[in-house]
């Protein structure tokens, strides 16, 4: 739903602090499952020609500008070598000094993480490494197209515990031919390398994820399968030690992963200051969102010629800043606050969403005590769902098309 603008300049903000995201758009293969702009088999001189594109963009950051916390993700960062790894983030910390007050984040995945970016990164200060296993059952990787096994795996989760960073593991469920008792053993086999926190979410499907024409019709989530997967996984979490944070994320309170946390993106009046770099990226600067180029060589020939790598944007309205208020609070497991949000937008949730709320609540899916909403023990397993509730219509109208399209959950919103 972005508006197409090609070369459109992004909007300054009045910031003391920044939150950034890179995107590193390289893999060493491709997951049947990924629908996130990547390349992949791309030579060294590109991924060179890349990291300055992307330098280059960094250079709209006003230099000092304090960093809070950044994210890199991908496509795989780690399928950089790790001497252009260390150019990356040697630019952000020499425009963007670290500020101290949040924990910096870098995706791998098994096959690309190798000692000499170990060492990168822990010069560079990052303290989490999110890794993407998704699964350790042979049958599994082979049928999503993943290219690495389960000791491989395990390995370098050991390797980044050791290295004293937070170990984060991503795994999936409902991957083709996957069975409750499968992904039961998967968690337990990355418990037991001492990894401090896991990712877990369910196979998502759109017109950019070829696994869908390997699934089963009984593997299709229906909303029964998919609350049953999800209770399963919160209990299986449970009972390895890990506390649910996040409608996705569990993790070991007692170890040192309790010092992440994914900092705001924006002020108390909304009006955000993440910057994100890259091709495909997306930032969200004041009450806007742009979306850079997703094209590798358009990206670095707007870079090159001194020009703005933007190619889309949203500006947000009233509905679309209510609906990031509500994603970030009763969205984001924390619960909402009904003074907050009249203080933010000079009027009362019951006011703006009153039948929405009663629906809700009439089907034990949130919890009111006056002031505070948030989800039912019920609600927890259909997070999403309840979010896109609150959904203004024009964007539940068009979410409902591509549900029916692609033959993910049949309900109504």
């Amino acid at each position: 739903m972005f508006r197409d603008s090609p070369g459109l300049e992004r909007e300054r903000v009045d910031s003391d602090v920044m939150r950034l995201y890179l995107h590193i758009p390289f893999c060493n293969y491709a997951c049947s499952f990924c629908c996130y702009a990547k390349r992949v088999g791309v030579s060294r001189a590109r991924m060179a020609r890349y990291v300055k594109a992307l330098i280059r963009e960094l250079d709209w950051v006003e230099p000092g500008t304090r960093l809070n916390q950044f994210f890199m993700g991908g496509g795989t960062p780690t399928a950089l070598p790790a001497d252009l790894l260390d150019e990356v983030l040697t630019a952000v910390a020499s425009r963007m000094p670290y500020d101290g007050t949040g924990v910096h984040t870098v995706e791998t995945s098994p096959e690309s993480m190798t000692d000499e970016h170990l060492e990168v990164l822990a010069r560079h200060g990052v303290g989490r490494v999110s890794m993407g296993v998704q699964s350790l059952s042979a049958e599994v990787l082979d049928t999503v197209k993943r290219d690495h096994g389960e000791q491989l795996a395990l390995d370098t989760c050991r390797r980044v515990v050791a290295a004293g960073m937070i170990m984060n593991i991503d795994l999936m469920y409902g991957l083709p031919g996957q069975r409750h008792e499968d992904f039961a053993r998967d968690f337990a086999r990355v418990a037991e390398q001492g990894v401090h926190a896991v990712t877990a979410y369910n196979l998502r499907l759109n017109e950019m994820t070829s696994v869908q024409r390997q699934l089963a019709d009984n593997e299709r989530f229906d909303l029964a399968g998919l609350m049953g997967w999800r209770e399963f996984v919160r209990d299986t979490a449970a009972s390895h030690g890990f506390t649910q944070t996040r409608w996705h994320t569990f993790k070991r309170l007692d170890s040192i992963a309790a010092r992440h946390e994914r900092l705001p993106v924006a002020g108390e009046d909304l009006s955000a200051y993440q910057l994100g770099v890259g091709m495909s990226a997306r930032s969200s600067l004041g009450h806007t969102l742009y979306r850079n180029h997703s094209k590798l060589n358009s990206y670095m020939e707007r870079m090159e010629a001194g020009e703005s790598p933007v190619q889309e944007h949203i500006p947000l309205n009233r509905e679309d800043l209510q609906t990031q208020f509500i994603a970030r609070t009763i969205g984001d497991g924390k619960g909402l606050s009904c003074s907050a949000y009249q203080r933010v937008f000079g009027s009362s949730f019951h006011e703006d969403f009153g039948p929405t709320l009663e629906r809700l609540q009439g089907a034990d899916l949130l919890s009111f005590d006056g002031d505070h909403v948030a989800l039912s023990s019920l609600g927890q397993l259909v997070y999403d769902l309840v979010m896109l509730s609150f959904y203004p219509q024009h964007a539940k109208d068009w979410l409902r098309g591509r549900m029916r399209d692609y033959q993910l959950l049949a309900v109504e919103a």
